[in-house]
Parts: structure tokens; sequence; C-alpha cells
């Protein structure tokens, strides 16, 4: 889900004001292995960091490149190219960093020189350093069977511990600064207290399925002795990658235990485009300042960037720079914004004449049941959500794949796996990305039978599939949109 933003390099300057004079931080980097033609970095706004708020510099041939960023407080700044992470830099306002990335080393590509050498060097081996690694629910997982909450909460701390430990001892013997140490330290404390959270949320969400491994009463006190531990408001919180999801849990432990709304209510909401009006507000009953600004910029920016286009969010939007008219947040937001904007504009336009939806799909029950709809093609097929954002990040190749299909005599056919109450933004995200070919929502019987193809296989999309003319799979998995020449091989072959 995460994008690459334009390049703006001079954002934070000339907005000292009354504010602290801020440092000039420098990152002198090279890349080495495959070179991309940017570095992602997040800028810490007010030494809050975020994976969304973010800009980039370019990357020359031999895979150099500089970043510099102006802050008054020691914060972590987070390198990236798209959905790759490299690393972070735990940066000290003034100071210089030497910054080496290999991208063929995937487990810890970074080396970093500089101030508190070793201790950047320990934190960058930690598994769930940095938001792009996965949420709380990860580590979490580890927990899901687990009946007694108070071995949970003591394995969890001794994790915990174990983490902080070496960083102590980094400390004690001066290899790194005070303000190194307690960054990191607060960081993982909340990390861990965030996991315990999770736990406590996770085990609420089976309990409506009544799968839940924990008592409600033992759930409860687990998710919601975390802030009181804790708390939200403090400051120091606000400067950990982690705060945006600690202050979700936060939220949905108001919302939904000591307020108890009800699952039901809140797809109430969802059903009438409201549920993201429901989650700010709720959120501005119980956080206020700095943390209450970031939180909704942070919301806003995480659900533009799923794509789902909810007309919502142009208001929210709207409403947020009038609340926070000199929000340094809102250069981000937008740029994610403007898609949302333009989908309303597009839904309303007439379908391309090539964009054909199915009738009678109540008994089209598989693919063989499909073909018989398609003319006696060859079929390439699309198993795709609305909510996918790797589906949707395909469909900026739907033109090129058009082209090379049809010119081999072959037929699309887009199956979704969008429930009845996606039906409308369903079509109208087809018409949005021109999604040539024909369309299908898949019933339950297809459902059942495309799980039943996939096998033992985990069933994620999106998935590609060619068929033969009676839908008979010929390559179970097909090329994707963004690897055409696999596909035009793969044709070739059958």
């Amino acid at each position: 889900m995460k994008q690459t933003l334009p390049i703006l390099i001079v954002l934070l300057q000339g907005l000292t004001g009354c504010q602290e004079e801020k440092n000039e931080t420098t990152i002198q980097g090279k890349i080495t292995g495959n070179i991309p033609d940017i570095m992602e970095y997040t800028i810490p706004v007010d030494g809050i960091n975020y994976f969304g708020f973010e800009d980039a510099v370019p990357v020359n041939s031999s895979g150099h490149f500089q970043i510099k960023v102006n802050t008054d407080q020691l914060c972590f700044i987070e390198l990236s190219h798209g959905y790759e992470f490299y690393g972070t830099v735990v940066a000290e306002p003034g100071a210089n960093y030497t910054v080496s990335v290999n991208t063929e080393h995937t487990d810890n590509p970074i080396e970093i020189e500089g101030k508190d050498k070793k201790g950047q060097e320990l934190y960058n081996q930690l598994h769930n350093r940095s938001m792009l690694k996965g949420h709380f629910e990860e580590e979490a997982g580890k927990y899901r069977k687990d009946t007694v909450a108070t071995r949970i909460e003591q394995s969890i701390r001794k994790s915990e511990e174990a983490e902080i430990a070496p960083f102590r001892e980094l400390f004690e013997n001066k290899e790194i600064s005070q303000d190194f140490y307690q960054l990191v330290k607060t960081d993982r404390e909340y990390f861990y207290k965030g996991v315990q959270g999770s736990v406590g949320f996770v085990n609420f969400l089976f309990s409506e399925r009544q799968q839940n491994a924990l008592s409600k009463d033992a759930y409860t006190k687990l998710w919601g002795a975390v802030f009181q531990s804790h708390p939200v408001s403090d400051l120091r919180l606000l400067k950990s990658p982690w705060f945006y999801h600690y202050a979700e849990l936060y939220l949905r432990y108001n919302d939904l235990i000591k307020e108890s709304t009800s699952t039901e209510t809140l797809s109430e909401l969802h059903k009438q485009g409201a549920i993201h009006t429901h989650n700010i507000e709720n959120a501005k009953k119980y956080l206020s300042g700095k943390q209450l600004e970031y939180y909704i910029a942070a919301y806003l920016y995480y659900q533009a960037i799923n794509k789902n286009y909810e007309k919502e969010l142009i208001s929210l939007f709207d409403k947020f720079k009038e609340e926070y008219p000199h929000s340094e947040y809102s250069h981000f937001i937008e740029p994610e914004i403007i898609p949302v904007i333009g989908f309303h504009k597009k839904k309303n336009d007439p379908l391309d004449k090539n964009i054909k939806f199915l009738e009678g799909t109540d008994n089209i029950n598989s693919l063989k049941d499909a073909a018989k709809e398609l003319k006696g093609k060859k079929i390439y097929i699309d198993v795709w959500a609305t909510w996918c954002g790797p589906c949707k990040k395909e469909f900026k190749h739907s033109a090129e794949l058009y082209e090379a299909l049809t010119s081999r005599d072959v037929t699309i056919l887009y199956i979704s796996l969008d429930k009845d109450e996606k039906a409308e933004q369903w079509k109208d995200m087809v018409n949005y990305y021109n999604l040539k070919g024909y369309h299908i929502r898949a019933n339950e019987k297809l459902w059942a039978s495309l799980r039943d193809l996939r096998g033992s296989d985990t069933f994620s999309i999106p998935w590609y599939i060619l068929a033969d003319e009676d839908g008979q799979v010929l390559r179970k998995y097909a090329g994707s949109p963004s690897d055409l020449e696999k596909l035009k091989k793969q044709l070739e072959e059958n």
C-alpha cells in the first residue's frame, strides 16, 4: 500500500518562525545490488515518524544519494523504496551519517557509520522495528491459543526485556548516548504494550465466532491494562513509529469495550459510508493536541492509500484543513485524496463498450459455467477484489494486457470476490480503471470452486489463471499484467 511520493526536498525549510531553531542532519548513502532511481525517507515532523509522511532524493547511476533533514530532536528516519524497507537511522540533530545499503542482503541490508554506531546496528537487527514489516498482530499471533492471561503478559514482558537489555549495556558502557537509549527503550516498551493490547483485540474478534482462547473478562483486562501503565497521552510515544497503531488499539478499546459499540453498528456505518467519520469523531473524544492532529492525518493517509476511494474521505480532509490550517501533514495527505476526487468524477462517465458485466451470475458456479458465456475463446482470468491493494496496483498495466490478449484471440474475465454490499463500488471501480473485458462477482458456489482449485495452496489475490474454451484450466498460476512477457510466453506454450 505504500506509494512513492513526489520529491519535495525543501518541504520543511522556511518553517522555523517562532519554532526552536532546527539543525540539519545529513545522511550520505551508497546503495548496491538492484539500484533504485530514488531513495525514500520518512520526514520527522516535530520528531514524529510515520511511514507515509516521507520525501525522496535521487540515486545516481553509481548508487550514491544524499539526504538532508532539519530536526531539533533525536528521531527515527526510515529508508525505503516502494514496498522494500532498507532500515532505520536513529538521527541526532546536526549529526552526519554514512549509510551503505545492499539490496541483495534482504535480512539486514543496512550498515550505518556515525553517532551511536553500535546502537544503530543493534536496532536494525530487531525483527519488528518498522511498521513496514507488519503490525502488532504479527508478534501477537504467538499467543493466539494461549488461555492464561498472566502467562501471556509475563512472556511479552520477557521478550521486551530481552530486546532492551543489550541497549542498556551499550548505554552503561557509554557506547550510545542517553537520548539514544531512552528513545529506543520507549519505542520497544510501547511496541510490546501494543502486542499485549493486540492479543486482547484479537480475542475480542474471535469471540464473535466463539473461538476466543481467553474469556471476555481476561482479554478485556489484558487489553485495557496497557493504557493504564503506558498511556497514549505520553508525548514520548509520538516519536515511535508505532504510535498510530498503538493509538488505534486504544481507540478501538474505548469504542468496542467501554462504549460497547456493536460490530453490527460498525458494519452498518460501513454500508452508509460513514465509518471514517465515526472513527475520527471517536478519536476526538479521547485524543487531543499533537496526538489528535497526527492521528487524524495518519488515519486519512492510511485509508486513502488503500484505494477504496470512499467519498467520505474528501469531506474529512477538507475538515482537517479547516481545523488545522497550518498542518505540515496536509502536504502528504493531499496527493492521496486527489485520486479519490478523480474516482468520483469518473464513475459517472459512460462505460467503455468493451466492458461487459455478465448476466445471470447466480447460475455461474464454476469456470466451466463462465466459459459458456464467453463465445468459445481461451480465457485469461483475474481474481481480485475492491479491497485488494496489490490487485489494483496491477490495473495500471490493463491497457497493455488487453492489447496483448485480444491480439491473440484470448478474452479477459475479471472475477471479483466482493460481497453484496460492495456491488456498487465494484462496478464503479471497473469503470474507473477502465477494465475492458467480462466481469462477474463470484457467488458462494463459484467462491468454493475457486478455493477447491487452489487446493492446499494458500489462497491469495491477485490470482491469474489461463483456461481453454471450455473452462478447463491450462495454467493455474498465469503471469500477471505487470509481467506481460511471462504471460506471452505461457500463451505461446499453450
